[in-house]
């Protein structure tokens, strides 16, 4: 199967108390004038693909999600999208939920059921695509244990989802080793932020949570761990590279069996162009996992012909003839060298019901 592992679920829920039934967002409280400029281009870009069915010039979680039943049905690459919940902010000193610093609140139990009324439209469609369930879980919120287990026992959760710099989480701290070893157990793969976090305002205030290095401590503890966006900059003037150093970490890790892979998330911004080609040499395909990260903008224009890699005429017109974005993210891709197999590592790293 082709699946791409890393897709946002957004909503525009504004009650916290209700989030087993909708999406919480409300970053008003703490936003950043980058994250403000960055949530407006998303939403336009939505409203550009359709989505805003009401026409109202913004996008409900309804129409969110009635996008990427479209867009999944009429993907021409895909089999499969994970969609990926993001737990709450908690307290790392006392477990307490943080109301002011949540800026985004996608609960396990909102997304698993969504999921699963996705798929029942699907299969009256008669179509046999899928979508996974993503779950997260803050190891920091007092009640992790309930939590954990009722992703393990009572959904179909395929990975847990982690931001650790929005969600304030000290990957090497001791405290979440019982945490670690219960995601093992499980076999649940821990698909992790790591490198710059932009799309959050703690993100770029607790930046430094967000080292690929922290991975060692649930890597020590046995979990499978999918470390997104293979830790590149997004800025390549004003943030180190580390690729190199991190592709020396990966072998570390994978001396063995392999225990560490590395997705392809939000590789085709324009601002990423430039690492695109250390990639593709540098990290095995055997390493890699396909995901888009959208609605982070999947854009082709910048992938110039002949400049860009060496990328033909014919296959920029193609890309940019693209209107599904999830194909387009693959079709970019697949004309910068990342091996199709990347699509279909999915399946042996997933706890695919």
């Amino acid at each position: 199967m082709r699946i791409d592992i890393h897709c946002h679920a957004i909503g525009k829920g504004t009650d916290i108390k209700k989030t087993d039934t909708e999406i919480y967002f409300n970053p008003y409280d703490n936003q950043l004038l980058f994250t403000r400029l960055l949530y407006a281009k998303l939403e336009q870009d939505l409203i550009n693909m359709d989505a805003d069915l009401n026409a109202d010039q913004q996008i409900s979680t309804d129409e969110y999600f009635s996008l990427l039943f479209t867009l999944l049905s009429t993907s021409e690459e895909l089999d499969g999208i994970v969609l990926l919940a993001l737990d709450a902010l908690y307290s790392p000193e006392d477990g307490e939920l943080d109301t002011k610093k949540t800026d985004l609140w996608v609960s396990n139990r909102f997304l698993s059921e969504k999921v699963k009324e996705l798929n029942n439209q699907l299969r009256d469609k008669g179509s046999d695509k899928k979508f996974y369930f993503g779950a997260s879980v803050n190891p920091n919120r007092k009640d992790w244990k309930k939590e954990l287990e009722y992703v393990i026992h009572q959904t179909d959760a395929v990975l847990v989802k982690l931001i650790p710099s929005a969600q304030h989480i000290h990957l090497m701290n001791k405290k979440h080793r019982d945490f670690y070893k219960a995601l093992n157990s499980a076999q649940i793969p821990l698909l992790c932020h790591v490198g710059p976090e932009y799309s959050f305002p703690e993100g770029i205030r607790k930046k430094e949570l967000d080292c690929y290095r922290n991975l060692e401590k649930p890597l020590e503890c046995g979990v499978r761990v999918i470390a997104a966006h293979c830790a590149t900059p997004v800025f390549p003037i004003i943030e180190k590279n580390v690729i190199r150093e991190f592709s020396i970490f990966m072998e570390a890790a994978n001396s063995g069996s392999t225990q560490l892979w590395a997705d392809t998330s939000a590789l085709s911004l324009s601002t990423r162009i430039p690492f695109i080609q250390e990639i593709v040499v540098t990290f095995p395909s055997k390493w890699l996992i396909h995901g888009s990260d959208f609605p982070i903008p999947i854009d082709s224009w910048p992938h110039l012909p002949l400049i860009t890699h060496g990328i033909t005429p014919a296959e920029y017109v193609r890309i940019c003839k693209t209107k599904n974005p999830f194909d387009r993210d693959i079709r970019i891709k697949q004309v910068h060298g990342f091996d199709n197999t990347i699509m279909e590592n999915a399946e042996k790293v997933l706890r695919l019901p």
